[in-house]
């Protein structure tokens, strides 16, 4: 570059492209409005004046994909060290997930701590993050786990006997029993009451983009200006009425 040049400044674009992995009903490629968190998270971007688009992938490549590319980012992620390294993360959390295991009903997996966990078979969902005891249990070696792409698997997994529990958010756990399975099929699975883990979701936005920083606080300001307003409230109510009532 030579002497008097002047550089280049680029805005930041007017659209991103996110990955959305199916977990109704906050997120679904099957239900109003991808799902009412996806609402949520496209319409804070509008309220900024940025469109956001939703490409719904299986679950372990929408976290791959929002890290390293070709996407511009995702949601409903939580932390961990390695995303950490390459993502950005909203300021606040935009929901906050109840995860509890789920088991087969009239059979008793009881446990004081994840270490209790280790003699019972458990399902994972590739690109999921549990919690950080049994992210390190894993890498030890101490559980005894079958991973599989997709929760919906897992749950047909822990129906026949092949594993015993099976980590998820309480209310999505509870929605995709009711619409992927008979009545029968959902009275012979039931959760546990203890609660796992309060797991806090983000928007995230790939660090290596070249206006991530900017992308991230535009979406805070839109997400703010909707909760400030109140609208943020009624979008919330008014998504999830039209998601549970595709399924009463």
């Amino acid at each position: 570059m030579g002497a008097n040049a002047t550089p280049v400044v680029t805005e930041a674009p007017n659209h991103i492209l996110l990955t959305g992995q199916e977990y109704p009903p906050m997120a679904s490629s099957r239900l109003p409005f991808g799902g009412w968190l996806t609402r949520v998270v496209t319409e804070a971007f509008k309220t900024a004046g940025v469109d956001a688009k939703v490409e719904f992938v299986p679950n372990n490549r929408a976290i791959l994909g929002a890290m390293s590319g070709p996407y511009d980012g995702s949601f409903g992620w939580t932390h961990t060290m390695e995303r950490d390294r390459k993502l950005l993360y909203s300021s606040m959390p935009i929901y906050t997930m109840r995860m509890v295991f789920f088991h087969r009903r009239g059979e008793s997996y009881p446990w004081k701590t994840l270490e209790d966990v280790r003699d019972f078979r458990l399902g994972f969902t590739l690109g999921n993050y549990y919690s950080d005891e049994l992210a390190a249990l894993q890498a030890a070696k101490k559980l005894r786990i079958d991973e599989t792409s997709n929760d919906l698997s897992n749950l047909r997994k822990l129906l026949v006997g092949r594993i015993d529990l099976f980590p998820m958010g309480e209310e999505e756990g509870r929605f995709m029993l009711k619409t992927n399975f008979s009545p029968e099929e959902q009275a012979r699975i039931t959760s546990q009451t203890t609660i796992l883990r309060v797991v806090p979701l983000y928007l995230v936005i790939r660090r290596s983009h070249p206006h991530a920083q900017e992308l991230v606080e535009k979406f805070d300001r839109g997400y703010k200006q909707l909760a400030d307003s109140g609208q943020l409230a009624k979008l919330i109510e008014e998504s999830r009425k039209a998601v549970l009532n595709t399924h009463p």
